[in-house]
């Protein structure tokens, strides 16, 4: 929680501009980088045309706020997750509205596909083996209240992480036809 304590005067009462104290709250947050998750892990290739699993960690998945305050009144904002928007590093994206789901055998035999995932269709420029950017870019709602009963929305808040993960492809031959 932060505070701005200040003072000004009109006629003897104090200053309170709900919409200014807003963005100074604003200006405070910390919000947490996604922390990204992935199956196959980042060091272990992708391989095209078998779907990769994205996620950010679930429990970073809500609300934060902060406080600003002055003698005449304060303001809260909060900051809502909305969508992580995911560059795939191969031309690329994909929008994700929740925090996609962890990797397990037991989802992947009852679901199959992820709900937040990419399927490389071709070999980054590098060739097998070469990796690509893959960035998770969490995308922030962002309202505000005010103890005298104002409200409103505020611009909306970014933060991004990025990992480099190497993409591959699987060849199989024939031997052997019965």
């Amino acid at each position: 929680m932060a505070r701005c304590e200040g003072a000004g005067s009109t006629g003897g009462e104090p200053v309170f501009d709900p919409v200014a104290l807003a963005e100074q709250a604003r200006a405070m947050m910390r919000l947490p980088e996604p922390d990204i998750g992935t199956a196959p892990t980042p060091d272990k290739p992708r391989f095209v045309n078998i779907p990769a699993w994205m996620w950010v960690a679930e429990a970073d998945w809500g609300p934060v706020s902060a406080t600003a305050s002055v003698s005449a009144g304060s303001v809260t904002v909060v900051a809502s997750p909305e969508r992580v928007v995911w560059d795939t590093g191969d031309g690329h994206e994909v929008v994700c509205t929740g925090p996609g789901t962890v990797f397990s055998r037991a989802v992947f035999r009852e679901e199959g596909s992820p709900d937040c995932g990419h399927t490389y269709t071709v070999l980054p420029p590098g060739g097998a083996g070469a990796a690509v950017d893959l960035t998770a870019v969490w995308e922030w709602g962002v309202s505000w209240s005010a103890s005298d009963g104002q409200g409103g929305d505020l611009e909306q808040l970014t933060t991004a992480s990025t990992v480099a993960v190497p993409v591959s492809e699987i060849h199989s031959v024939v031997t052997q036809v019965r």
